[in-house]
């Protein structure tokens, strides 16, 4: 990637990264969201380079399963072969690029080309080209025109793909965060599933959408007004719970209530809100030991709220969602939501926890609108040529940033953006590093 491919014309000047996000990320420039240069550059620098959550274990459950998903702007399908191997391949026959796959989940052992036939076996294998020893001649290279691999590893249930060979492992790119996903994710022997998704359509910026994941609850008493009060710091002090805003670094970041170690769960449990049904209370209570004894005493009294594994998966585990944000162009996202549950929870419980994702974060949910609404106005608005002059603030707690012996990662109040400068120095640090 050469400098003219991460900077960007501004009146036949050129406009520097620098220019466009702090170095401290206290500011951005709006153009950021709407530059179709740098929406070019990012397929490259962060969609080429990042692992990618591309499904859960539980959507993969047998030899054969397969999931037709989205990396970046690129089609990937992913299977179990023969002998049950986790495997990744580019949806793009070596033919003429037509998508070997067009079911979005299934089984099948083996996967042939609509347009011109050619047939690939579940670990991406090439078996089949129709006229091979007639109008090839024997002639094609069968084991050098399979699937293009992409690298895939799991953790703890979720899958990510990565297109880079060179990036670090997996559980080196989640450093810290994978400290905070094991809240949601290793509570029980089980493990969890995956049940969804749901899938819509937004206009705006991929950037925007994630953001808002990674760290803002200073939307949510103007945003959702109508159900939650604006936390303007008053939490500073507040013992029960402790809320706190966590940048683990690498551009992750969450939000979390934290409950005092001696607090009896029954009583953590009770102070939900909205608040559980009577089946899905008891339920939580009685793996809540397990939990414990998993997780250790003082983990398994952090509740997390809010949190996006960097760059493009967004979690509310408080609704118990999980949502990949998919780019489809400079102001456009598709956005795939999940709703995450224990795997051994009973199916009442399970199908509370559905219908609580999907009436609040579904695509008609009551917040998933009001959100909608504010991701497409912040997008249009860095489309202006007046806007695009201005800078954004992002600085609400900048230089009080603390740290805690319990807890990985930085610290801020609840009302912070922390997360907000983690992201988009990441972001910064990528494109810059692409160079």
């Amino acid at each position: 990637m050469t400098r003219a491919d991460w900077v960007v014309e501004k009146g036949g000047t050129q406009m520097e990264l620098k220019e466009l996000v702090a170095s401290d990320g206290g500011w951005i420039n709006p153009r950021i969201f709407s530059d179709e240069e740098l929406y070019r550059a990012e397929q490259r620098a962060v969609f080429g380079h990042s692992w990618l959550f591309v499904g859960h274990l539980s959507q993969l459950p047998e030899p054969g399963s397969f999931l037709r998903v989205w990396m970046g702007e690129e089609s990937v399908l992913v299977t179990r072969d023969r002998s049950g191997a986790l495997r990744a391949h580019l949806n793009a026959c070596r033919h003429r690029g037509f998508q070997v796959c067009q079911e979005d989940r299934g089984h099948a052992s083996r996967f042939q080309c609509r347009y011109h036939g050619w047939v690939y076996g579940s670990d991406g294998a090439l078996i089949g080209v129709p006229g091979e020893d007639t109008i090839y001649y024997g002639e094609v290279d069968k084991k050098a025109w399979g699937l293009i691999p992409v690298r895939v590893e799991v953790y703890k249930g979720l899958i990510f793909g990565c297109f880079d060979n060179d990036a670090p492992a997996l559980v080196e790119w989640l450093g810290d965060m994978a400290w905070y996903l094991d809240i949601l994710l290793d509570r029980r022997e089980g493990g969890t599933e995956l049940l969804g998704p749901h899938r819509w359509r937004i206009k705006a910026n991929w950037k925007v959408v994630a953001e808002n994941h990674c760290g803002d609850e200073y939307h949510i008493g103007f945003a959702h007004g109508s159900n939650f009060p604006p936390d303007l710091g008053a939490n500073r002090a507040t013992p029960l719970p402790l809320a706190r805003e966590i940048r683990p670094g690498l551009g992750h970041g969450l939000g979390a209530n934290i409950y005092p170690d001696e607090l009896a769960p029954e009583d953590w449990l009770g102070a939900a809100m909205p608040p559980y049904p009577a089946h899905v209370f008891d339920y939580l209570r009685a793996s809540f030991d397990e939990a414990e004894k998993r997780l250790g005493r003082h983990r398994a009294r952090i509740s997390l709220i809010h949190g996006a594994v960097w760059p493009n998966l967004g979690m509310v585990p408080v609704f118990s969602t999980l949502r990949a944000i998919h780019p489809r162009g400079v102001n456009e996202v598709e956005m795939w939501s999940y709703c995450l549950v224990d795997r051994d929870a009973p199916p009442d419980v399970k199908a509370w926890m559905v219908s609580r994702s999907t009436t609040t974060f579904g695509p008609g949910g009551s917040f998933e609108q009001d959100d909608a609404n504010n991701w497409s106005a912040v997008t249009r608005s860095s489309f202006g040529l007046q806007a695009r002059k201005g800078r954004l603030n992002l600085q609400m707690g900048l230089g009080h940033e603390e740290r805690s012996d319990r807890l990985p990662g930085e610290l801020g109040l609840t009302a912070s953006e922390i997360n907000q400068r983690g992201f988009y120095r990441r972001w910064r640090q990528e494109l810059e590093a692409a160079t």
